[in-house]
């Protein structure tokens, strides 16, 4: 698969997540207020929307206006850090499915706060860096610890119903 292609995919997911993250933000926005709670229930969908609506503009000027240094790194399969990358989309839309699946299992509540978003951020991390050992111990840090700050955060600092909080 050619460079080409590869930035094309990378621009449909990523304007297919911006256009998610708009109709969340936009859909948060129209949530009455709280009663008991000062940021009421919009709160977390519209920080989420909003960190999503900028990572994807950036990932959508940066596929744009990508450098030729960096495209011929991608084009030769190697990169930036010198590390092999797989060339096709794959990746992009595992993730693409698993943000989907992350959004069904928290609206649905099917477990736990923490363990829906460990498992989310390791297979993401997984699915963007590959299947390697690194990649498998550096998912598995970086979810485990992401996971619980958020929790405690999110549930202690800002008061937010999470699955399993209450």
């Amino acid at each position: 698969m050619n460079f080409n292609k590869l930035r094309s995919a990378e621009f449909l997911v990523s304007a297919a997540l911006l256009l998610v993250s708009g109709v969340f933000l936009v859909e948060s926005l129209q949530l009455p207020g709280g009663e008991f709670d000062p940021l009421g229930p919009g709160a977390a969908p519209e920080m989420v929307a909003s960190v999503l609506l900028l990572l994807c503009s950036v990932v959508l000027i940066r596929t744009v206006r990508v450098g030729s240094g960096i495209a011929g790194k991608i084009e030769s399969g190697e990169n930036i850090s010198g590390s092999p990358v797989d060339k096709t989309p794959r990746s992009l839309i595992s993730f693409f499915c698993l943000l989907v699946a992350y959004i069904v299992a928290f609206q649905f509540e099917v477990a736990h706060f923490v363990v829906i978003t460990t498992t989310f951020v390791f297979l993401a991390t997984v699915a963007l860096r590959g299947w390697d050992f690194r990649s498998v111990m550096i998912g598995a840090s970086v979810a485990v610890i992401l996971s619980l700050l958020l929790f405690l955060v999110l549930t202690r600092f800002f008061v937010i119903r999470l699955p399993g909080a209450f």
